[in-house]
């Protein structure tokens, strides 16, 4: 019985599934062709193809790059594309140039040359950058090019203009780091202004590190808030070289650093005075660090507070400086030449070249062979220092 029943509902549900498939194909039967072609496929492989065949020929880009630009384009022809590299052309750049552009910046095919491209190469001319210029510009950063005209580079322009009291200038740093441009450096600027710091030492701050200022306006003012926290005085330049310091550094290389002043028998308390005397010092590398310390303290026989005390000796080349001058100031020291004062002889150290050597010069009626043993030191330093 149980047999039974089970062959009869298998045959019925065979039945409505085959019932089900006739339907579905009777259905499908009656649909166009056509949306079941492969022609439309066909037609997008092959524009995409084209795309590809374009860049490479027409642009000058290798097969791998012209794969990768082409996931950013699409065009049915090359009308407009044609106007974008005839533009570019007109204005001066060369092939190898806007290979590079257009390897980086695809999107660019798409533009309108007239209303989008010209305004801005209008106002770099307005501004007295040359189509070489501009050229060597938008070939180191691409990405001016597609940043905003008026919401971006106007702004960022006059800014500098204003910061840096002259037009070159303003050039001068745009070419230095294109990529000043493509960023709202107003709040940043703002940032400092608001702190008290004098508008010299924020042109300083921009000119020599153009990249921090392009920060994110909380990351910066909160690096500003640290400096301040450790009593480092807006007004001077130490301020913003401190600025550099902890945005460059970072908290782990921060901690390791002051770990290693620390190994030497520093406090914390005198690496922080350190610090906010001469930035520097934790600019510098660790691999700069403890050779410096080694030398002053087992070489010159200081102890490690006299050096932090003086945070520029740690900034000195030990090649170029420290060693060719340690000899003479050792034999003068023996001789109670110079004084044996830590300030006296740190001077010394840390002097110009030329002070230096005219000292040289009043020592050498006593020794006439002090200058030349200088001498001498200071080529075998650079001689160590070229097979390096």
């Amino acid at each position: 019985m149980f047999y039974f029943l089970s062959r009869t509902l298998l045959h019925r549900r065979c039945t409505v599934t085959g019932s089900t498939a006739a339907q579905k194909l009777s259905l499908l039967q009656k649909l166009p062709f056509s949306q079941f072609s492969p022609k439309p496929i066909l037609a997008k492989v092959n524009q995409h193809s084209s795309v590809i065949s374009y860049l490479i020929n027409a642009c000058g880009l290798s097969p791998k790059s012209a794969l990768s630009a082409s996931k950013k384009l699409h065009f049915e022809t090359s009308d407009r594309p044609n106007l974008v590299l005839s533009f570019f052309k007109d204005h001066g750049l060369s092939r190898t140039q806007i290979s590079k552009i257009i390897g980086r910046t695809p999107e660019l095919l798409l533009y309108y040359p007239e209303k989008t491209l010209l305004p801005k190469f209008e106002f770099f001319y307005s501004k007295g950058i040359s189509s070489s210029d501009l050229a060597a510009l938008m070939y180191t950063c691409p990405r001016v090019i597609i940043t905003g005209l008026e919401s971006k580079i106007v702004p960022s322009f006059n800014c500098l203009e204003e910061l840096l009291k002259s037009k070159d200038k303003a050039i001068a740093a745009i070419k230095h780091f294109p990529f000043i441009l493509c960023h709202d450096i107003e709040g940043q600027v703002a940032i400092l202004r608001d702190h008290g710091v004098p508008d010299p030492n924020i042109a300083l701050f921009v000119r020599r590190w153009p990249h921090l200022s392009i920060s994110n306006p909380d990351k910066f003012n909160q690096t500003v808030e640290v400096v301040i926290e450790m009593g480092i005085n807006p007004l001077k330049s130490q301020f913003v070289i401190a600025i550099v310091a902890v945005k460059k550094i970072g908290k782990d290389i921060w901690e390791r650093k002051v770990n290693l002043y620390k190994s030497w028998g520093c406090s914390e308390e005198q690496i922080i005075a350190s610090f906010t005397k001469f930035p520097w010092c934790m600019i510098a590398s660790e691999n700069k660090i403890s050779p410096a310390m080694d030398f002053f303290v087992n070489k010159m026989g200081w102890e490690a507070n006299a050096v932090v005390e003086r945070p520029i000796l740690i900034s000195l080349s030990l090649e170029k400086r420290i060693l060719p001058r340690a000899p003479v100031l050792q034999f003068v020291l023996s001789k109670g030449w110079l004084e044996e004062k830590v300030s006296k002889v740190a001077w010394m150290f840390t002097c110009p070249e030329k002070r230096f050597v005219r000292k040289c010069l009043t020592w050498h009626k006593y020794e006439p062979q002090l200058l030349q043993m200088y001498r001498d030191k200071l080529d075998l330093c650079k001689v160590r220092e070229g097979s390096i």
